[in-house]
C-alpha cells in the first residue's frame, strides 16, 4: 500500500514541476513589410512563436523593439507609430530567438509652391509631376515600364501596356511649349508598368492590395488634383487630357468625353438633349459657351474637327461623327474623376492613339505632338477665350 502511494506521489510531482515549457525555436513577424505614410499613424504587428516542430506556442511572451527610434516607435503590444521618413527593423523576441519585419515610413515633404518646369516625384519616383503654368493638364498612366519587386503583379483587369504613350506625352509637352508661346503644361506620368499599377481604375482594381501600388495611385491622382487646383486658381477654367494607346482595327484617334458609341450615333438634335452634356467630361464647357453640344463634340471647331484639319483621322469629328459600331473608348476613371462631370471648371478628354503613324516612331510622335498642340491652342482660344502671347495667356 505504501509503495503504491509513493508511486502516485512521484508521478504527481513529475507532472507539476518536473516538465519545462517548450522552448521557442522561431518567431515570425507579420506582415514582413509595412508602409506608413503619415507621422503619427499606427499599425500593430503580430508575432507567431513556434517550437522546433513548427507548432505554435500559445501564450509565449514577446518583447518588441525597433532598430531606429527616429523612424518609428513600438509598444509592448507590437503597435508601431510612424515618426519620420526612413526604414527601420521591427523586432519581436521570445527567449533567445527573434524575428523581424521591415517598416518604412514615407512622409512626403510639403511643397510651398510648385515651380513651372521643375520635376517632382512621389515615393521611389514611381510617379512624376512636371509643374506647369498653362491651363492644360496632361497625364499618361499606362506607358510606364518599371516593375519593382516590392509590388506584385496584378492578377486581373487589363495588363497590356500602352506602348510609347509616355514618350508621346513628353513630345506633346515640348510642342505645347513651342506653340503656346513658351508656357508649360502640367504633366503627370506613372512610370510603373501596368502589370504593377493601373491608375486609370479605382484603387481596388488598380493596386490589388499592394500598399506600395496604392501609394503610387494616390500620388498620381494627387498630382493631377494639384495641377487642376493651380489651373482653376490661375485661370478660372482649363482642360485636362489623359493620353492612352489603343489597338483597335481602325487606325484613328479616339476622343472620349464619357459618351458611348451609341450616344455619338445619335443625330445632332438627339445629342443636344440636356442629359448628354450633363453626363460628359466637358460639362462645364457645355454650360458656359453659346454653342450646341454637338458642335462642341464634333463640329468644325471641336477638338476632333481641329485634329482632322491637321490631317489626323479622329472620331468624333465632322467627317467621322461616331464610331460606326466599331470598338471605341469613351473615357475611363481618370477622365471621369478629373474632368468636369462632377463639377469644377476643368474639362477633360481621354485621347486614344493608334500605333502606326502616331506613336510608333520618334518622328511620328513629334509630328502628332505638333498637330495636337496646334489643335489644343485653337480649341482653347475659341472655347475658353485665351490668347497666348510671349508665354502668357490673356483673358484670365
Amino acid at each position: 500500500m505504501r509503495t503504491w502511494l509513493s508511486a502516485i506521489l512521484l508521478a504527481t510531482l513529475a507532472c507539476d514541476g518536473g516538465t519545462s515549457p517548450t522552448p521557442p525555436a522561431r518567431v515570425i513577424v507579420s506582415p514582413g513589410v509595412k508602409l506608413l505614410v503619415e507621422a503619427g499613424t499606427t499599425f500593430r504587428f503580430e508575432a507567431r512563436v513556434t517550437d522546433a516542430q513548427g507548432a505554435a506556442i500559445r501564450g509565449a511572451e514577446v518583447a518588441w523593439s525597433v532598430a531606429d527610434a527616429s523612424v518609428a516607435s513600438v509598444d509592448a503590444t507590437g503597435q508601431a507609430t510612424a515618426v519620420a521618413t526612413g526604414r527601420t527593423e521591427v523586432r519581436a523576441a521570445a527567449g533567445d530567438v527573434s524575428g523581424t519585419a521591415t517598416l518604412e515610413v514615407y512622409i512626403s515633404a510639403p511643397v510651398a509652391e510648385y515651380v513651372p518646369g521643375r520635376t517632382y516625384f512621389g515615393r521611389n519616383e514611381y510617379v512624376e509631376y512636371i509643374a506647369g503654368d498653362l491651363p492644360l493638364v496632361v497625364s499618361a498612366g499606362h506607358g510606364g515600364g518599371e516593375e519593382p519587386a516590392e509590388i506584385p503583379r496584378r492578377t486581373y483587369g487589363t495588363l497590356s501596356r500602352d506602348s510609347w504613350t509616355q514618350e508621346t506625352t513628353r513630345a506633346v509637352r515640348d510642342s505645347i511649349i513651342a506653340y503656346f508661346g513658351g508656357g508649360q503644361p502640367h504633366i503627370v506620368i506613372s512610370r510603373l508598368r501596368r502589370t504593377r499599377l493601373d491608375p486609370n481604375r479605382a484603387i481596388v482594381e488598380a493596386a490589388q492590395g499592394s500598399e506600395f501600388a496604392e501609394q503610387a495611385w494616390r500620388e498620381y491622382h494627387t498630382f493631377i488634383q494639384v495641377a487642376r487646383e493651380r489651373v482653376a486658381e490661375d485661370y478660372g477654367r482649363g482642360f485636362y487630357v489623359d493620353m492612352h494607346g489603343h489597338a483597335h482595327p481602325t487606325p484613328r484617334v479616339e476622343l472620349g468625353y464619357l459618351l458611348t458609341g451609341n450616344d455619338l450615333s445619335r443625330s445632332d438634335t438627339g445629342l443636344n438633349a440636356p442629359r448628354f452634356p450633363e453626363q460628359s467630361s466637358i460639362r462645364s464647357l457645355a454650360r458656359r459657351v453659346d454653342l450646341s453640344f454637338a458642335d462642341i463634340v464634333r463640329g468644325p471647331e471641336s477638338l476632333g474637327g481641329l485634329l482632322f484639319g491637321e490631317r489626323i483621322t479622329t472620331v468624333p469629328s465632322p467627317l467621322i461623327p461616331d464610331p460606326g459600331g466599331e470598338p471605341f473608348f469613351s473615357g475611363g476613371y481618370s477622365t471621369r474623376r478629373h474632368g468636369s462631370l462632377d463639377g469644377g471648371v476643368i474639362d477633360g478628354v481621354q485621347i486614344e492613339l493608334h500605333g502606326p503613324g502616331i506613336r510608333d516612331t520618334d518622328r511620328n510622335r513629334r509630328r502628332f505632338a505638333g498637330a495636337l498642340a496646334r489643335a489644343l491652342r485653337s480649341f482653347m482660344e475659341t472655347h475658353y477665350g485665351f490668347a497666348w502671347e510671349q508665354g502668357a495667356a490673356a483673358g484670365r
